[in-house]
C-alpha cells in the first residue's frame, strides 16, 4: 500500500467515525430528551432526529466513505462483494469507536443524573419478549438494508435520491417500533449507549449486535437474488473487488 492508498483509508475511517458519533449524539440524544421532556421531544420527534441525521451524514460522507455508519451495513455489502473485506475491521472498529465517544459526549452535555435517568438513550426491550425484540431488529434492518442496496449497488436507482431514500427507512422503522425494541438496527447506536448505561441494556446488547447483522446480511442476499433475473441490460463496471458487476461503484467505491 503507497502512502497515498494509506492516507486516503485514513480518511475514510475518520468519516465513518465521525458519521457514526453524530448518528449515535444525535438519535440518542434525542431519546434522553424526550425522557426529560416527553411532551416536547415527542416519539415522532426522535424518529425524525434518527432519519434526520442519517441523511444529512449520507448526503456529507457518502462520497468519502459511503456513510456506512453501522457495522451490520459494512458487514452485509462485504458478504455481498460490494465493499472490500479488507477495510471491514477498520470501519466497523471506527464505527463502534463513534459510538462510544457519543456516549462519553452525553455524560457530559446532559450530565450524569439526565443522560443516567434515561439509560442514556440505550436500547432494550420494552412491552415485547426477547423474541420479539429479536424479530423487530431483524425485520427493521432487513427493510433498512433492502433500500441500501437498492441506492448504493443498483445502476437503475436515480442518483442522489440515496440520503433521503435511507434516512426515510430508519425515520419510518423508528416510527414503527422504537417504542418497542428501540430500533436499533445498528450495533454502533447501540453499543455505545448500553456500555454506560450497563444494567439491562449491557445485558441485553448481544441481540442489538446479533439480530440487525443478520437482518442486513439477509437482505444483501435477497436484493442479490432479486435483480438477478433483471440487470442482465445494466452497464457492466470494473471494480476493485467485483469486476463483472453490473452496477455502478458504490459510495465507498467512488471514495
Amino acid at each position: 500500500m503507497t502512502g497515498h492508498d494509506a492516507k486516503g483509508n485514513l480518511h475514510r475511517y475518520v468519516a465513518e467515525f465521525i458519521g457514526t458519533f453524530a448518528l449515535v449524539f444525535i438519535g440518542a440524544g434525542a431519546c434522553i430528551a424526550h425522557h426529560a421532556h416527553p411532551d416536547d421531544i415527542t416519539h415522532v420527534g426522535v424518529a425524525l432526529a434518527f432519519g434526520g441525521v442519517v441523511t444529512c451524514m449520507v448526503w456529507c460522507l457518502g462520497h468519502l466513505s459511503g456513510a456506512h455508519i453501522n457495522p451490520a451495513v459494512t458487514v452485509a455489502l462485504a458478504a455481498a462483494r460490494r465493499f472490500p473485506i479488507r477495510r471491514v475491521p477498520p470501519y466497523v472498529a471506527a464505527q463502534c469507536a463513534g459510538g462510544l465517544l457519543a456516549g462519553a459526549a452525553h455524560l457530559l452535555t446532559f450530565g450524569g443524573e439526565a443522560a443516567g435517568n434515561a439509560r442514556f438513550g440505550a436500547t432494550f426491550p420494552v412491552g415485547t419478549t426477547l423474541a420479539g425484540a429479536f424479530a423487530f431488529e431483524f425485520i427493521l434492518t432487513f427493510i433498512l438494508m433492502l433500500v441500501i442496496m437498492a441506492v448504493a449497488t443498483d445502476a437503475r436507482v436515480p442518483r442522489g435520491v440515496g440520503g433521503l431514500a435511507i434516512g426515510a427507512a430508519v425515520c419510518i422503522d423508528c416510527l414503527a417500533a422504537g417504542k418497542c425494541c428501540g430500533a436499533s438496527m445498528n450495533p454502533a447506536r447501540s453499543l455505545g449507549p448500553a456500555v454506560f448505561a450497563g444494567g439491562p441494556a449491557l445485558g441485553h446488547l448481544w441481540l442489538y449486535l446479533l439480530a440487525p447483522a443478520l437482518g442486513a446480511l439477509a437482505a444483501a442476499a435477497t436484493y442479490q437474488w432479486l435483480r438477478t433475473a433483471t440487470d442482465l441490460t445494466a452497464p457492466t463496471v470494473r471494480t476493485e473487488h467485483n469486476a463483472d458487476r453490473k452496477a455502478p461503484p458504490s459510495p465507498s467505491d467512488r471514495a
